[in-house]
């Protein structure tokens, strides 16, 4: 039985603005393509997705690039490089350098803020 997706809700005025989607995880990308065709009818100007891990499904390449979504951006806790050759709206931001300082900070019992003052990603 397929699971039963919640509506889809637009809390304010979006007409003219950058509209972000967020989640945790993006897999099947049928209800990020809704929301942002929900969004473009409203006026959104760009519609970006961002999701840490970026599953992407079989057809999520196809859907994405055929959708108003300008751009996914996800990190690299999960390879997808086939995907982005796909479709060029897939970015990816490379964590491996955060998450091997946050495993070295824990491991050596130092502390996690030194990550927020002083880590940048770079594109």
């Amino acid at each position: 039985m397929a699971k039963e997706k919640p509506p889809i809700t637009v809390v304010g005025d979006v007409g003219g603005r950058i509209a972000i989607i967020v989640d945790d995880i993006i897999d099947d990308v049928e209800s990020f393509v809704a929301a942002a065709e929900i969004l473009k009818e409203r006026g959104a100007y760009k519609i970006f997705v961002m999701a840490t891990h970026g599953l992407l499904s079989a057809d999520a390449p196809r859907l994405i690039e055929e959708s108003s979504i300008d751009e996914v951006v996800v990190t690299n806790t999960v390879p997808h490089e086939v995907q982005k050759l796909q479709c060029p709206k897939i970015k990816t931001v490379d964590i491996s350098l955060i998450l091997s300082e946050a495993i070295r900070r824990i491991h050596n019992g130092e502390s996690m803020a030194y990550l927020f003052r002083n880590i940048t990603v770079d594109d």
